[in-house]
């Protein structure tokens, strides 16, 4: 019986080896181990390549929501404000339909779904009647959050892909990913803004006399604009007048042509990333448990403050400053510029926060942002501006409260790290 189970065995040992010998012979003309290296050597540029096209279709499609910050309540007086509410209600309630949305669509799907619905809200524009543009501001504000609230998603993926594949720390790629993402994506306060300084920027009618009465009586400059401007009440002899209805269209087409391309971009080149554990897969019930539990947090609580300031902060200058003082006092047709060179300085402001803060610290941060805020605030309070013959005025109080806000928005990043 022994000798019997030898021979099977050695059978089965000739057998074995027969096949290691064929597979070796396989390996030989394929040359798996040299293409394996190739791979490996190139896939670490595709998650930056990923993070690449993400930025910029982000940097895209949100260019059109932000410029209507600052032209709303202008372009469409009664009902503008009360259209961007909704859409930030709207916003509110993506704390119930993310994950179920999540879970559905996927990462791409939801990036997807955000431009259609912004699409959806610059379209509801073309027949501005509050029965139509509340509800639809209201809708399209989850998808708006949905989308942005997916770029977490992207990036924290992407940064552990290349992690993985580079070997270096989570950290340290999580912060160099973040970084890239906002830096590019900053620049969306750029391109729609430029449409609206490109087509607005046409010669003022005088027919009106508007032009050369609010310039004549400085009087009535001081009087109706600044920081005794009302919405409410009669600004005439100002320079905030109404543009032509097929300028708004032109300003509104440029706006879906940017939407188009961000979905375009998005459908074509952005690839899909799928998440093993996360808010996404749990139950409404456990990600609003979770959410409830994270904002009771001591540290939490430190930086929520932080986040509010820069919201005060971008409403204060994309909508206030640029109504009351920009657009009262010097034109409509310079709103673009003062709102592009509030994103120049998000833009500068963030890059030299992240390489002052090494030598200076965190507290002599939170101490600048906080005296340039001051600042301005201050500035536009007091300061009694005369129009055209103070022009830096209304270009330097967007720079000087963007590097406000940046800092406050660094120092809250970094403190959460």
């Amino acid at each position: 019986m022994k000798e019997k189970q030898a021979t099977v065995d050695r059978d089965n040992n000739v057998i074995k080896r027969n096949n290691d010998a064929y597979q070796g012979d396989d390996t030989e003309r394929t040359p798996l181990l040299s293409k394996s290296d190739r791979r490996v050597q190139l896939s670490k540029w595709e998650p930056l390549s990923q993070l690449i096209v993400l930025a910029s279709v982000y940097m895209l499609g949100y260019s059109p929501f932000f410029t209507l910050l600052n032209l709303e309540r202008i372009l469409y007086p009664e009902i503008g404000v009360f259209a961007l509410m909704c859409n930030y209600g709207g916003s509110i309630c993506s704390l119930v339909t993310a994950p179920v949305i999540a879970k559905h669509l996927g990462a791409k799907g939801s990036v997807l779904l955000g431009w259609v619905c912004q699409a959806v809200f610059i379209a509801a524009h073309f027949y501005m009647v509050p029965y139509i543009i509340l509800p639809v501001a209201f809708l399209v504000g989850i998808g708006h959050a949905q989308a942005w609230i997916t770029n977490a998603v992207f990036v924290t993926a992407l940064g552990l892909q290349y992690s993985e594949i580079t070997g270096r720390p989570q950290g340290e790629v999580m912060g160099m990913f973040q970084g890239i993402f906002f830096t590019i994506f900053q620049f969306s306060g750029i391109w729609g803004n430029l449409v609206s300084a490109l087509v607005l920027n046409s010669p003022v009618d005088d027919t009106t006399g508007n032009e050369s009465t609010s310039h004549a009586q400085g009087g009535n400059l001081s009087a109706l604009c600044g920081s005794n401007f009302c919405p409410w009440e009669d600004t005439s002899g100002t320079y905030i007048t109404q543009p032509e209805q097929y300028v708004i269209y032109i300003i509104l087409g440029c706006f879906l042509g940017l939407l188009s391309l961000a979905f375009v971009i998005t459908l074509l080149f952005l690839k899909d990333v799928k998440s093993t554990t996360g808010d996404s897969l749990h139950s409404v019930k456990d990600f609003l448990v979770t959410v409830w539990r994270l904002v009771f947090r001591k540290k939490m609580g430190l930086i929520l403050p932080a986040f509010m300031v820069v919201g005060i902060g971008q409403t204060l200058v994309l909508t206030e400053f640029i109504t009351a003082f920009t657009s009262c006092e010097i034109g409509i047709e310079y709103n673009g510029w003062s709102a592009m060179l509030y994103s120049g300085g998000l833009v500068v402001g963030s890059a030299l926060t992240s390489r002052l803060v090494k030598h200076v610290g965190w507290v002599t941060m939170f101490i600048l942002a906080a005296c340039c805020n001051s600042a301005c605030m201050a500035s536009m309070l007091l300061y009694q501006s005369s129009g055209f013959d103070s022009l830096e005025f209304y270009f330097l109080i967007p720079v000087v409260s963007a590097l406000g806000d940046s800092m406050w928005m660094a120092t809250a990043s970094g403190k959460r790290l």
